[in-house]
């Protein structure tokens, strides 16, 4: 699986960081039987119309979902940039300085999700299925955030965790952090 990325390029007496999310995960056979199920939803529906017209949509539905779901969170999907300072970071427009700075840290946009642990027992195809789409989810939903004055702001979201832990560690050094 391609994962995600970031450039740094130096500014002035900081660094601007540019950060690609990781590429969507369709959820493997689950996310396609997902999929699959939305478009027979849609062409069953539609039969009732036209044999035709049902055929057209189901195509249509499964192609649109392939080429354009992405089904993780909205701030998770979207390249991002932004600088870091000794003194302070910028993004967004806003400066948050270092000594209002509690704590860079590194969240997953999944965490708050209860886990489904499968211990063997059978389970509905619906449970298992959402399972596995959250577990890919999971993986590339890590995210860099700071902690200033009460609020989290998102550095960069979209991420593995690997290049989540590589962005924080050198936002903390560049801060003078740790």
């Amino acid at each position: 699986m391609k994962t995600a990325e970031y450039t740094t390029t130096p500014k002035d007496d900081g660094y601007t960081f540019y950060v690609t999310p990781a590429p969507k995960v369709i959820g493997g056979c689950a996310g396609i039987f997902f999929i699959l199920l939305l478009a027979f939803l849609g062409a069953l529906i539609l039969s009732a119309v036209s044999s035709i017209l049902s055929v057209i949509a189901f195509i249509g539905i499964a192609a649109w979902c392939f080429l354009k779901m992405d089904m993780r969170k909205k701030n998770h999907r979207h390249p991002s940039s932004f600088s870091v300072y000794p003194g302070y970071i910028e993004v967004n427009g806003q400066k948050l300085v270092r000594e209002n700075i509690h704590r860079v840290i590194i969240k997953n946009a999944y965490d708050k999700t209860p886990r489904l642990h499968l211990t063997g027992q059978t389970v509905p195809t619906g449970v298992g299925i959402g399972h596995d789409i959250r577990n890919m989810l999971e993986q590339i939903s890590y995210s860099v955030d700071v902690e200033a004055g009460g609020k989290a702001t998102q550095l960069a979201g979209g991420m593995d965790d690997v290049t989540a832990n590589g962005l924080l560690t050198e936002v903390n050094q560049i801060l003078g952090f740790r």
